[in-house]
C-alpha cells in the first residue's frame, strides 16, 4: 500500500515535487525553532549583498541586466550535458515548421502533391502546408533559425528577455530590491531545467508580452510628460501584440483588467484636473477634457492601437494564407479536419472529417477526454481542480506557497491584482486543456502577489525573515537534484514534465537519433513509416521541413502499395527506407533499407 501511494505521488509531482515537500518540512521545523547559527550565517550573507542591492535600487537597469546575465549563465553552465533540446512533442514540430516557413519568407507553404503521405499532428496540409498555431508563437524560433540555424537559441533568448522584463515590471509594483529577488526566483525555478527554457512550446515569449503590459500600467498612471506616456504606450502595445499573436484568448483575459484600470485612472485624473466647473456647459466640458485627451490619453492609446492593429492585420493575413479565409483560423481548420473536441468546454462538439492514419483517431480520442467529462458535475470539478493544482504546482509549488498566501492578504484591497487573477481563473476554467504555457499571461500578477508576500513575511519578525532568506537557498539546493540526474542519470527523472516546474533532463529522442544516423550517410533519404497498432500516441516520426522536396530526410506514411510506388518514383533520387515500430525487438523498431546505395 505504501509503495502504491509513493508511486502515485511520484506520478503526480515527480521527484522534484517530492523534494520540494521534504524541504518545506525542514523549513517548517526551522521556522518553529530558528537555528541561531543558520540565522547568523544568512544575516551575514545578506549584509554582504547589501552594497549590490543598494546599487540596484539606485540604478534599476543594473538589476535588469544582472538577472539577464544570471539567466544566461545558469543555463549555459549545463550546456555541455544538457544542450539544445530535440523536439519531441507534436506541438514542437508544428511550431518548428512555422518558424522554418517564416525564414523562407512566407506565411504558408504550398500543398505537396503527395500530401496524404505527410499528414502530421497539429499541421494542416490543404489548402496550404502550415502549422495550426497562431503566428506569433514561433517568432523566437524563427529568430534563432535566422541568426544561427539553431531555433532553440531563440527560445533561450526569449526566456532571458522574460526574466529581464519581470524585473522591470516588478520595479514598478513592489520596488527595486524585491524586484531583484523576484528575478532571482524566476531564474532559479524556470531557468535551467523547466520546459519553458528546454522545449519549443513558447511559454516564456507569451509571458514576456504580459509582463510588458502589466509593467507599463503603473508607469503610465504616474507619468507626467506626454513623451513618457508615448514610450510606455509603445511598450504596452508591443506586449499586447505578442499576446494577441501567441495566445489571444488568454491575452484578452489579462489585457481587459489593464484596460479597465487605465480607464479608471484616466477618469480620476480628469476629475482631479477639471474639478467641477461652475455653470457647467458643453464649452466648459471641452475646455477641461480636450487638453487631458491630447496630453494624457492619446500618447498611450495611439501606439497601442497601431501595434494591436498590426497584430490583427498579421492574424488576418495568416488566416488567409493558411486557410484561404481571413475569418477562419488554421487552428479551427485543423480541428475540423482531425479532432472532434473544441478548445472550450462550453462549445459544441466539432463535426470532424477525422482524416489521417487510424492511430490518429486513438490520439484524438485520448485528447478529448477532458471535454467528454464536462457533462457531469464531477467532471467540471476535476477539470477546475486540476487547473488550480497544476497552475499552483508549476508557478509556486510548496516552497513558495507561504509567501504567496501572505501576498494575497497584503493585496486584499488591490482590485486590479486580485480581480485580474479571478477574471483569468474564470476564463481559464472554460478551456478544455490545461498546460502552464496557457496560463503564461498570469505570471506578472502571481509574481506581484508573491513578492508582496516576501515583504510581508519579513515584517513578521525573526521567523518570517529567516524563511524569506532560506527560500531562495532552498530553490538553489533543489537544482542539485536534476543536475545529478543530468550528470549521472540518477535519480531517473521525467523527460517531458510539461505540467511541472521541473524537469527536462534527458535529451534522448528516437527521431533525432535516426536522423543523425541517416545524415551521417551520403545522399538524400526517404523514410516510409509503416503505421500500426504499436505507434505511440504522443510521439510521431512523420514530420517534415517546410520545403519537403529539399529536405535531407523526408518522412512519409505508408499507404497502399500503388500510392507508395508513386511516392518512391517521385523521390527516385533518394535512398528508400522502411521504419516500423516493433515491440518484439530489443530497440523497439526496425529501419530497413529498401534500395541499395
Amino acid at each position: 500500500m505504501g509503495w502504491r501511494m509513493s508511486d502515485a505521488l511520484h506520478g503526480l509531482i515527480g521527484w522534484y515535487g517530492m523534494a520540494e515537500w521534504a524541504l518545506l518540512a525542514v523549513l517548517t521545523l526551522v521556522g518553529v525553532k530558528p537555528i541561531s547559527a543558520l540565522a547568523r550565517a544568512l544575516n551575514g550573507l545578506e549584509l554582504r549583498l547589501q552594497p549590490f542591492v543598494k546599487q540596484c535600487t539606485q540604478r534599476p537597469v543594473l538589476s535588469v541586466l544582472f538577472i539577464g546575465l544570471l539567466a544566461l549563465t545558469l543555463r549555459a553552465a549545463v550546456l555541455p550535458w544538457l544542450g539544445a533540446p530535440a523536439p519531441g512533442i507534436h506541438d514542437e514540430h508544428s511550431l518548428l515548421l512555422q518558424a522554418q516557413t517564416y525564414v523562407l519568407g512566407r506565411l504558408a507553404n504550398p500543398t505537396h502533391p503527395f500530401w496524404p503521405h505527410f499528414e502530421s499532428f497539429h499541421i494542416n496540409q490543404v489548402p496550404a502546408y502550415a502549422s495550426m498555431y497562431f503566428p506569433g508563437r514561433s517568432l523566437p524560433l524563427a529568430v534563432g533559425l535566422w541568426l544561427t540555424q539553431t531555433p532553440w537559441l531563440g527560445v533561450w533568448l526569449s526566456f532571458v528577455l522574460m526574466c529581464m522584463a519581470a524585473v522591470w515590471m516588478l520595479q514598478a509594483w513592489v520596488g527595486a530590491p524585491l524586484a531583484l529577488l523576484g528575478g532571482v526566483l524566476l531564474v532559479l525555478r524556470f531557468g535551467v531545467f523547466s520546459y519553458w527554457v528546454n522545449s519549443y512550446w513558447g511559454g516564456a515569449f507569451t509571458a514576456l508580452g504580459a509582463l510588458l503590459v502589466v509593467g507599463a500600467l503603473p508607469r503610465i498612471v504616474q507619468a507626467t510628460r506626454w513623451t513618457q506616456r508615448l514610450a510606455l504606450g509603445t511598450v504596452m502595445g508591443l506586449g499586447a501584440f505578442i499576446l494577441m499573436t501567441t495566445r489571444p484568448y488568454e491575452g484578452v483575459l489579462i489585457c481587459l483588467p489593464v484596460a479597465l484600470a487605465l480607464g479608471w485612472a484616466a477618469w480620476k485624473a480628469w476629475q482631479s484636473q477639471s474639478g467641477q466647473p461652475s455653470g457647467w456647459s458643453g464649452r466648459a466640458y471641452l475646455a477641461a477634457a480636450v487638453p487631458s485627451v491630447f496630453t494624457g490619453v492619446l500618447p498611450v492609446v495611439l501606439p497601442v492601437l497601431v501595434l494591436t492593429s498590426a497584430g490583427a492585420a498579421w492574424l488576418l493575413a495568416y488566416n488567409l494564407a493558411t486557410t484561404g479565409h481571413m475569418n477562419k483560423t488554421p487552428y479551427e481548420l485543423n480541428r475540423q479536419t482531425y479532432s472532434s473536441a473544441p478548445a472550450f468546454l462550453t462549445s459544441a462538439p466539432i463535426a470532424s472529417a477525422q482524416r489521417g492514419p487510424p492511430y490518429f483517431r486513438d490520439f484524438y480520442a485520448a485528447e478529448s477526454s477532458p471535454y467528454q467529462r464536462r457533462t457531469s458535475l464531477r467532471g467540471w470539478t476535476v477539470s477546475v481542480g486540476g487547473k488550480i493544482f497544476h497552475t499552483w504546482n508549476f508557478y509556486l509549488g510548496p516552497l513558495l506557497a507561504a509567501p504567496f498566501i501572505a501576498g494575497l492578504w497584503r493585496s486584499r484591497r488591490d482590485a486590479f491584482v486580485l480581480g485580474g487573477i479571478a477574471l483569468f481563473g474564470a476564463g481559464y476554467a472554460l478551456e478544455t486543456w490545461n498546460f502552464p504555457h496557457y496560463t503564461a499571461p498570469l505570471l506578472p500578477l502571481l509574481w506581484i502577489v508573491l513578492l508582496r508576500g516576501f515583504a510581508g513575511l519579513r515584517e513578521t519578525g525573526r521567523r518570517g525573515r529567516l524563511l524569506c532568506q532560506t527560500l531562495p537557498m532552498a530553490l538553489t539546493a533543489l537544482l542539485l537534484l536534476p543536475l545529478s540526474a543530468t550528470l549521472t542519470g540518477l535519480p531517473h527523472m521525467d523527460i517531458n514534465a510539461h505540467s511541472r516546474a521541473c524537469c527536462i533532463t534527458n535529451d534522448s529522442n528516437l527521431r533525432k537519433d535516426v536522423l543523425m544516423q541517416l545524415r551521417a550517410l551520403p545522399g538524400l533519404d526517404l523514410v516510409v513509416v509503416k503505421d500500426g497498432p504499436h505507434n505511440p500516441l504522443h510521439f510521431e516520426m512523420v514530420y517534415n521541413e517546410a520545403n519537403i522536396d529539399l529536405a535531407p530526410v523526408v518522412w512519409a506514411h505508408q499507404l497502399s502499395d500503388q500510392k507508395e510506388a508513386a511516392l518512391r518514383a517521385y523521390f527516385s533520387e533518394r535512398q528508400h527506407w522502411r521504419f516500423e515500430w516493433r515491440p518484439d525487438v530489443p530497440q523497439g523498431y526496425t529501419l530497413e533499407l529498401l534500395t541499395p546505395r
